[in-house]
C-alpha cells in the first residue's frame, strides 16, 4: 500500500513538473497576442487603402460611368412598324386589304452623340477628383490618429521620467526628516507629490489605450482589438517656400475638383445646346396589297418644327449650373491661397518655436531643476523650492511636445492641402476612360 501510495504521488509530482513549463509558455503566449501590433506609417497607410470601404462605392460608381460611356455614341434604336388597313368597314368593292411594314430611324444631329461622350469623359474625371479627394481625407484621419498615439507614448514616458524624480524626491526627503534637517511635513508633501505621478500614469495608461483603439478603428484591421505606432513624433518636418507653394498650388486636388464641376457643367451644357435641334427621321415603308399581288415602296422624312418646345428650361438650368461651377472654381482657388499661406504660417511659428524649447529653454530648466535637486540632497533648498523646478521643467516638456504636435498637424494640413500622398496605385481609374485636368 505504501508503494503504492509512493507511486502514486511520484506520479503527480511529475506530471505537475510538466504540466507547469506548458501553462507558462501559454501564459507568454497570451500576453503576447494581446500585445498591439507596431506600424510604421506606411503601413498603417497600406491598411487603411486596403480596408476602408469608402472607394467601393466610387469603383460602382466609375464602372456605371464607363458603361454610359462606351454607349454614347450609340444612335438611337429603329423602329419597326405595321400596319393592316381595309379591315372592315363601309368600304367601296375595290378597296382591297393592305398590309403596310415600314421602317424608321431617327438621325441626330447637332453633334448629339460627341456632346454625350465629352459628358461621360467629364463625369468619370469628377469622379476620380472625387476618389482622390476622400483618399487624402481618409490620410488626413489616419495621421491624426497616428500622431495621438505616438502623442500619449511620449506623455507616458514624460510621466515614467516625472514619476522616478518624485520617487527619488519623497526618498531624499524622508532621509532628511530622518536626519532633523527638514520637517515632516516635506516627506508628506513628497509622498503626496509621488501618489499624484502613479495616478498620473494610470490616466494616461488609458489614453494610450484609447489612442491604440481609435488607430485601430481608423484603419479597420480585421481581427485585431488594437494596434500601435511605432517610432516617435517628427520634431522636424519639410517646410516649402511660398514659390514651391505656389506652383504645388495649380496641381492640388481640390482645384482639380472644382475644374472637373467646371467641365462636367460645361459639357452638359454643350449636350443641352445639342438638344435643341430637332432630329429628322427617315422612314421606309412596303405596303403590300394581297388580293392584288401588288407591292410598293416609299420612303419619307419627318422633321420636327421647334414652334413651342426649344429645351429652354434645360438650357436655362445648365446654364445657371455651369456658371455657378465657374464661380465656385474662382472662389476655391482664392480659398485655397488663404489656407495654404495659414498652415504655412502656423508650419513656419510651429518650428520656430520648438526650436528656440530644444535648443535653449529646456536644457536650461533641466540644468535649474537639476540643480535644486542636488542641492535639495544636501540641504540647501526646501522641497517646495525642488518641486517648483521640477514641475517648471515637466511644464516645458509637456508644453515641446504640444509645440511639435502643433507643428505635425500643420504638416498634415499643407499636404492634403497640396494633395499628399496621392491615390495608390491599385486605386487609379485610368482604365475608365480618359481623363484631363
Amino acid at each position: 500500500m505504501r508503494i503504492q501510495r509512493f507511486a502514486l504521488c511520484t506520479l503527480v509530482f511529475f506530471a505537475g513538473l510538466w504540466c507547469t513549463p506548458m501553462s507558462s509558455t501559454q501564459a507568454a503566449d497570451t500576453i503576447a497576442s494581446t500585445k498591439p501590433d507596431a506600424l510604421t506609417l506606411d503601413e498603417a497607410l497600406d491598411h487603411a487603402s486596403q480596408n476602408r470601404q469608402e472607394f467601393a462605392s466610387f469603383r460602382a460608381d466609375l464602372g456605371a460611368a464607363a458603361l454610359k460611356l462606351k454607349h454614347a455614341s450609340l444612335p438611337p434604336n429603329p423602329e419597326l412598324g405595321v400596319e393592316w388597313n381595309n379591315l372592315g368597314g363601309n368600304l367601296p368593292a375595290g378597296d382591297a386589304k393592305e398590309t403596310k411594314v415600314s421602317l424608321n430611324q431617327r438621325v441626330e444631329i447637332g453633334g448629339k452623340p460627341s456632346a454625350r461622350e465629352n459628358r461621360g469623359h467629364a463625369e468619370i474625371m469628377q469622379l476620380q477628383r472625387q476618389q482622390a479627394m476622400a483618399w487624402l481625407d481618409i490620410v488626413v484621419e489616419v495621421r491624426l490618429a497616428f500622431l495621438e498615439v505616438l502623442n500619449a507614448r511620449e506623455r507616458l514616458t514624460l510621466q515614467h521620467e516625472t514619476a522616478q524624480i518624485a520617487s527619488e524626491l519623497a526618498g531624499i526627503a524622508h532621509e532628511q526628516v530622518a536626519a532633523g534637517k527638514i520637517a515632516a511635513t516635506e516627506e508628506t508633501r513628497a509622498e503626496a507629490r509621488k501618489a499624484e505621478t502613479k495616478a498620473e500614469i494610470h490616466k494616461l495608461n488609458r489614453l494610450l489605450a484609447e489612442a491604440e483603439l481609435n488607430l485601430a478603428a481608423v484603419l479597420v484591421i480585421p481581427d485585431r482589438a488594437a494596434v500601435t505606432a511605432k517610432g516617435r513624433i517628427p520634431r522636424e518636418v519639410g517646410i516649402p517656400d511660398q514659390q514651391t507653394l505656389l506652383a504645388g498650388m495649380k496641381n492640388s486636388p481640390l482645384l482639380a475638383l472644382r475644374r472637373s464641376e467646371t467641365r462636367l457643367a460645361t459639357t452638359n451644357l454643350s449636350l443641352e445646346q445639342a438638344n435643341t435641334w430637332g432630329d429628322p427621321t427617315l422612314s421606309l415603308a412596303v405596303r403590300e396589297v394581297p388580293d392584288e399581288n401588288a407591292r410598293a415602296v416609299s420612303i419619307g422624312v419627318s422633321i420636327p418644327l421647334p414652334l413651342f418646345q426649344r429645351n429652354q428650361t434645360a438650357l436655362a438650368e445648365a446654364g445657371a449650373t455651369a456658371s455657378k461651377a465657374t464661380a465656385n472654381e474662382v472662389v476655391a482657388a482664392r480659398r485655397l491661397r488663404t489656407e495654404l499661406s495659414k498652415a504655412h504660417t502656423v508650419l513656419v511659428a510651429a518650428d520656430q518655436e520648438a526650436r528656440t524649447l530644444q535648443n535653449e529653454v529646456l536644457s536650461r530648466a533641466a540644468e535649474a531643476a537639476e540643480a535644486v535637486q542636488e542641492g535639495f540632497r544636501v540641504g540647501k533648498f526646501r522641497y517646495s523650492d525642488v518641486l517648483e523646478a521640477s514641475q517648471a521643467l515637466v511644464a516645458m516638456k509637456g508644453r515641446y511636445l504640444d509645440v511639435i504636435l502643433d507643428l505635425n498637424r500643420a504638416a498634415i494640413t499643407l499636404d492634403r492641402l497640396l494633395g499628399k500622398p496621392a491615390v495608390p496605385e491599385n486605386f487609379t481609374t485610368t482604365s475608365y476612360g480618359r481623363s484631363n485636368p
